[in-house]
């Protein structure tokens, strides 16, 4: 079962998309969790960007999530955001993949053709492992591309069919309101992700 299914009473009063000081984030797991309890957030997912090549130590990431479920009064999730490569393939190993409660994937370097992001699209959506389509279309706006409305709506139909969720991402005001409403059309569910870099971000 997808972890997001257990807590789904908080996809959109937790927030759900958090970087760290393990890699561009500016506060600690600690400072984030005590913030979340000050604010009355019910749950905090850490979704710690991830390569397959690691610059930081996981496994201190991972411990210090585990300290925090026992210090507040807090759901805390762990998680990684994981880049979708042109293959299909999430960089990273899925020895990481089995060790978080909350994986979530996106797109950021990427080859600038719709047919390669369809394919590597509708692979990652049949990931197991995966949870969440973070800052969803982004990449798409900013490379200047866009999907038929017919290739839209067989997306959303995968979406749905492997129980992926939507993030309503407050960093980028994404997906678009075209998208939000196919969401729905398609009994998709959404959930809040601020894509916070610092606790300030958190609402």
């Amino acid at each position: 079962m997808k972890i997001w299914k257990k807590y789904s009473q908080y996809l959109l009063s937790g927030e759900w998309h958090i970087h760290t000081n393990y890699t561009d984030g500016a506060n600690s797991i600690d400072d984030y969790c005590k913030r979340a309890v000050e604010l009355g957030i019910p749950l905090i997912a850490f979704t710690e960007h991830v390569r397959r090549n690691l610059r930081y130590d996981f496994s201190s990431y991972l411990d210090d999530i585990e300290r925090a479920k026992d210090l507040y009064d807090l759901i805390v999730l762990s998680g990684c955001e994981v880049k979708v490569l042109p293959e299909g393939f999430l960089d990273i190993d899925d020895s990481i993949l089995k060790q978080v409660d909350y994986p979530i994937f996106a797109f950021h370097s990427f080859p600038k053709s719709i047919d390669i992001y369809l394919d590597a699209l509708y692979i990652v959506l049949k990931n197991p492992y995966v949870n969440t389509w973070a800052h969803p279309g982004v990449f798409l706006k900013k490379a200047g591309l866009d999907l038929p409305k017919s290739e839209l709506k067989h997306v959303f139909r995968t979406i749905r069919e492997n129980e992926i969720l939507i993030e309503l991402n407050v960093k980028y005001n994404a997906p678009s309101d075209e998208w939000i409403n196919l969401a729905r059309q398609h009994r998709i569910n959404l959930v809040r992700g601020s894509d916070c870099h610092r606790i300030e971000e958190l609402q």
